[in-house]
C-alpha cells in the first residue's frame, strides 16, 4: 500500500522516509534545510547518496583521499526556476555542505550500493548513466508511471495547489490519491502510481531506482 508524509521545514535535516518503513526496503529520503553560514557533515557509509539542490547554493566537500570532487552545488532559487543541480557521492565517503551568504534547500537521497564510482557534483540539468548508479533522479516527468520502489515529493507555488493519482497495489487493487504541498509519497515494491491531473503550478520530484535487488 502507498503512504504519504507531509514535510514541514526546519533547520538541519528533516528524515522523511527510512528502510523498512512503508513497505520499502532501499530507499531512504530527507529534506535538509541550511541557513546562510551554516554548515552540515555526514558520511555516506554503505549508501549510494544523491543530493538534490530544491534552492539556494552552496560548496559542497566531497570525499577523501583519492575520490574527491569539490565545488559549487545549486543554480536555482527554488524548485519553479530550472533544473536542479545533482550530486553523486559513492559509499563510504564523507561530505559537507557549506553556506556563505545564501541559504540551501537539498533533498537527499540514500541506497545501499557497492558500486565504486566517482563523487560527481553536476551542473543544472546534468545527468549520470544508468551502468554507474542505482538511483534515479527524475523532476517534472508528469507523464511517467512510477513503480515501485520509488519517491515523490511535490510543491506547488500556490500553496492551495493539488495532484491527484492513480494507485495500483499488488493485488491490481486501484484507489485515487490525491497530494498537496510538500507531500511525499512513498511506493513500496511492485506497486504502481501515475498522475491523472493536477491543479496549479506544480513541482515534482521523484526519486527510483535502476537496480532492483
Amino acid at each position: 500500500m502507498f503512504s504519504r508524509k507531509q514535510y514541514h521545514a526546519f533547520k538541519g535535516f528533516t528524515s522523511l522516509l527510512n528502510p523498512k518503513e512503508f513497505g520499502v526496503r532501499n530507499l531512504q529520503f530527507g529534506i535538509l534545510n541550511l541557513p546562510p553560514e551554516s554548515t552540515f557533515f555526514d558520511h555516506s557509509d554503505a549508501c549510494e547518496v544523491a543530493l538534490i539542490a530544491l534552492g539556494g547554493q552552496c560548496t559542497l566537500l566531497v570525499g577523501h583521499n583519492g575520490n574527491k570532487a569539490n565545488g559549487i552545488l545549486g543554480e536555482r532559487a527554488h524548485v519553479f526556476e530550472g533544473d536542479a543541480c545533482v550530486a553523486y557521492i559513492p559509499h563510504h565517503t564523507t561530505y559537507q555542505v557549506i553556506t556563505t551568504s545564501e541559504s540551501i534547500e537539498i533533498a537527499i537521497c540514500k541506497t545501499p550500493s557497492e558500486t565504486d564510482t566517482a563523487a560527481v557534483i553536476l551542473d543544472s540539468g546534468g545527468y549520470v548513466t544508468q551502468e554507474d548508479y542505482y538511483l534515479f533522479i527524475s523532476e517534472n516527468n508528469f507523464s511517467a508511471e512510477f513503480v515501485g520502489e520509488a519517491v515523490c515529493f511535490y510543491r506547488f507555488q500556490n500553496e492551495n495547489g493539488s495532484v491527484k493519482l492513480k494507485f495500483v497495489d499488488t493485488d491490481k487493487n486501484t484507489a485515487r490519491i490525491i497530494l498537496r504541498n510538500d507531500e511525499l509519497l512513498v511506493l513500496p515494491e511492485r506497486t504502481e502510481a501515475r498522475i491523472m491531473s493536477y491543479e496549479g503550478v506544480c513541482y515534482q520530484l521523484s526519486v527510483g531506482l535502476y537496480h532492483f535487488y
